[in-house]
């Protein structure tokens, strides 16, 4: 949408503003340029980095694809070994998903979707993990100013996979 927006003078979010916030290692690189704390997290390219990856953000960590979300591949590892075997799972998992409007989904054997390694970098991030309550804040902005804001408890989650409960 934010594409066809900017190719019809249309008012929306930029391409790539829209694009950095649905990465979450762009993202945070997003929020650290701007000055804001970001959880200590890695950039997981390959199999490669993850002895790099667990000494630079430490234990617990959160291992999460860098697109996605209803945490699908989200999961939190405690040690070097958890971590290996948990980026090859969740790897494996990527790779038998779709991308289905956009949005990155499991296979349902439908037909529906195209591969998501055919669409979107299989990466993950691994991430310093931030224990407490999660909340989702919501706020709508328009000519520069909000409109509507709203905070929304997420309610516990079942570890290590952060399924939402509620």
């Amino acid at each position: 949408v934010a594409r066809l927006c900017e190719r019809f003078g249309l008012p929306g979010p930029t391409p790539h503003a829209v694009d950095t916030a649905r990465d979450k290692y762009r993202t945070r690189e997003a929020l650290r340029a701007a000055g804001l704390p970001t959880p200590r997290n890695f950039l997981i390219r390959s199999e490669r980095d993850l002895v790099k990856a667990a000494n630079h953000v430490g234990f617990p960590a959160v291992l999460k694809p860098t697109s996605g979300a209803a945490s699908l591949g989200v999961k939190k590892v405690s040690a070097i070994e958890d971590l290996r075997a948990c980026y090859s799972e969740v790897i494996a998992e990527l790779r038998s998903c779709v991308v289905v409007s956009g949005a990155l989904v499991q296979d349902k054997g439908t037909g529906s979707g195209v591969a998501a390694d055919c669409v979107i970098d299989l990466q993950v991030v691994l991430e310093q993990y931030l224990d407490g309550s999660e909340v989702d804040v919501d706020v709508v902005v328009s000519d520069g100013y909000w409109r509507y804001a709203a905070v929304t408890d997420n309610g516990p989650t079942v570890e290590p996979y952060f399924n939402e409960t509620w």
